[in-house]
């Protein structure tokens, strides 16, 4: 009996062998890939292998037959490590170690290792900060008072303005920006104050808040006065504004939704739904929303299991993708990324104490090359590819990144300046993956609707932004940006100041060319001379291209004050050549004494003591 099992499953083995291992690892139509040559290649070569009678033969094969079966999962494994982008997924699980703490006064002013003289220096640059702010703002600082325990976002804001030792030290300033009303791209706030707005309010400001204003005012007038927020029942600009997307995005079907996290959530279910595959790749801690099934970093300590981040332009990544292409839905594209590549969204926040530097270079052609790879490695394996355009849509180019980098995409998410500054979401794709019923199976159905998609003003806004858009000329525009931004970095340079700018587009943030802590305050000293930024500070800026040539040179002035300020302050002093070494022997006793706090936390709360140190500002030593 032992023999005719035996003979059985080897024939079964070589079976799995040689016509299994292709289904594993290609479409059944692919020719044979290199991996597939090479797993193949240690497989024995011939029926030739004499067959044991015993029991231990028996086992000897069923091993060997389970080997094979699990040998392409293994390999799959193997890849899909050496392409991980290690940095995404730590976070969930550094964060729950690190405990938190605050610096107190004394040694916020030295901790990069400053003597006396300076923190002296430091202490008196603060006070008039503080008080400058308290001066400049009283009204926005009153209203942003009697908020600020009731509206949990804007204490969230707060939280992430700063590194966490500093909180406290930065508790005593405010950038709380109330607004009132604008002019061109100026704020007029509750204390009167022009000040010029670069935060590009998340994005949405692409064209300019006066060009919004013209574009509400008329959908508001030809809609809601004659209309109302009636649902259900379709406006006739429903079939003008569905066309103009088409033509944006190069595809022939729209699903429009209420922001741009619910296009990409949007997106990702159709992706996965249609192709009856499983996980989502994306790319090197990039930004897709608050949506938890796309945010396995920073922010999401659910875990993630369907979803695959690896590093972005890598050769690595791109096997990753073949090898699993059978089990890979989609691949999500941040095109911003092109700007700070392999990293997160920049935040001062994250100015622990090393300098900041974008990376970019050739950002534009390195990045565009990437996508043609990646195009080519999705149309050959059969992988949707989605460009998640809800930042750089509309500005980078009227097309968005597809017409910017000249590289289509199978499915595109819109938002945030569609609607001419009007909540909305939009994913454009093929009618193949735009559906959402099962033809063959009635009852396998993608529940996604919205109450509010296609409400009829939003719908009307949406059509009159992209009517006004193709007006714009964006090469002209980017241009200036370049020639300003090059302008502004020989006059920082001669200057000594510690800071370049650099952009992308019409996007762009501040760089620090040597370590240090405090270069955070910059975010405060710019408010000081009434520009206003993002909650991100310094990290990520962006013009509305109604910028002009006075804006700019108002933008030039306020910057160089800032730095001046920032000089003045003694906040760029510096040790000497290892300075940033000095810094790394700094933040590491802070990492110290942030494990000692959580531990002592956990002994302190299993003893039933309470949390130790909670709400108190200690000394790390």
């Amino acid at each position: 009996m032992f023999s005719s099992i035996n003979v059985g499953f080897r024939l079964l083995f070589y079976r799995v062998m040689f016509s299994g291992m292709k289904v594993a690892f290609l479409p059944p139509t692919s020719p044979l890939s290199p991996d597939v040559s090479f797993v193949l290649s240690l497989l024995p070569p011939t029926l030739s292998v004499p067959l044991p009678s015993n029991l231990l033969g028996e086992v000897y094969y069923l091993s060997l037959g389970f080997a094979v079966l699990i040998l392409p999962e293994v390999y799959r494994r193997l890849l899909t490590l050496c392409a991980i982008h290690v940095a995404s997924i730590a976070p969930p699980y550094v964060s729950t170690v690190l405990g938190s703490f605050s610096h107190s006064d004394g040694d916020c002013l030295r901790a990069d290792g400053a003597p006396d003289d300076v923190a002296l220096q430091r202490g008196k640059a603060f006070a008039e900060l503080i008080e400058k702010l308290a001066r400049l703002f009283p009204k926005s600082s009153k209203i942003y008072d009697d908020i600020e325990g009731r509206f949990s976002d804007i204490r969230f804001f707060d939280v992430k303005k700063v590194f966490f030792p500093f909180r406290e030290m930065a508790k005593k300033l405010s950038v709380c920006v109330v607004a009132t009303r604008t002019d061109g791209p100026y704020l007029i706030d509750a204390d009167g104050h022009k000040i010029l707005d670069v935060s590009g309010s998340y994005g949405v400001n692409v064209i300019g808040y006066e060009g919004f204003k013209s574009i509400g005012n008329r959908a508001h007038k030809e809609v809601l006065n004659d209309l109302g927020p009636v649902l259900g029942p379709i406006h006739p600009d429903l079939r003008g504004a569905l066309s103009m997307l088409s033509e944006v995005s190069g595809q022939p079907e729209c699903s429009l939704h209420m922001s741009g996290t619910e296009a990409v959530m949007c997106a990702t279910r159709l992706a996965r739904f249609n192709t009856k595959k499983k996980f989502i790749v994306t790319f090197g801690a990039a930004y897709h929303g608050w949506y938890d099934a796309v945010q396995p970093g920073v922010g999401n300590e659910r875990p993630v299991p369907d979803i695959i981040v690896l590093k972005d332009q890598s050769p690595a990544s791109l096997r990753v993708i073949r090898a699993r292409a059978h089990e890979i839905a989609a691949v999500l594209v941040n095109p911003l990324q092109a700007f700070t590549p392999n990293q997160p969204p920049p935040s001062d926040g994250t100015l622990i104490g090393k300098v900041r530097d974008s990376g970019v270079t050739n950002a534009r052609e390195d990045f565009r090359n990437w996508l043609l790879k990646l195009r080519a490695t999705c149309t050959e394996t059969g992988v949707v590819l989605i460009y998640d355009e809800v930042y750089t849509g509309f500005r980078l180019a009227p097309g968005g990144a597809q017409e910017y980098f000249n590289v289509k995409a199978d499915m595109i998410c819109y938002g945030k300046a569609l609607a001419g500054g009007m909540p909305i979401g939009a994913v454009c794709g093929p009618a193949k993956l735009m559906r959402r019923f099962d033809p063959d199976h009635p009852l396998r159905l993608c529940y996604l609707v919205g109450t509010f998609s296609a409400h009829p003003s939003i719908v009307t806004m949406t059509k009159k932004f992209l009517e006004d858009v193709k007006k714009i000329d964006y090469q002209k525009k980017h241009d200036e940006y370049d020639l300003w931004v090059g302008l502004m970095n020989k006059e920082l340079e001669e200057r000594g100041h510690p800071v370049r700018l650099a952009h992308f587009a019409s996007v762009w943030l501040f760089q620090y060319t040597e370590p240090g802590r405090f270069h955070w305050l910059m975010q405060y000293y710019l408010r000081s001379r009434m520009v206003n930024l993002a909650w991100v500070g310094t990290g990520r800026l962006s013009f509305s291209l109604d910028f002009n040539q006075t804006h700019l040179s108002t933008l030039r002035e306020s910057i160089l004050l800032a730095c001046q300020d920032m000089q003045d302050g003694g906040w760029w002093w510096t040790s000497g050549p290892d300075h940033s070494s000095v810094i790394k022997k700094m933040v590491n006793k802070e990492i110290a004494w942030s494990l000692t706090v959580s531990v002592g936390r956990k002994i302190r709360a299993m003893l039933g003591l309470g949390r130790a140190g909670e709400g108190k500002t200690v000394k790390a030593v």
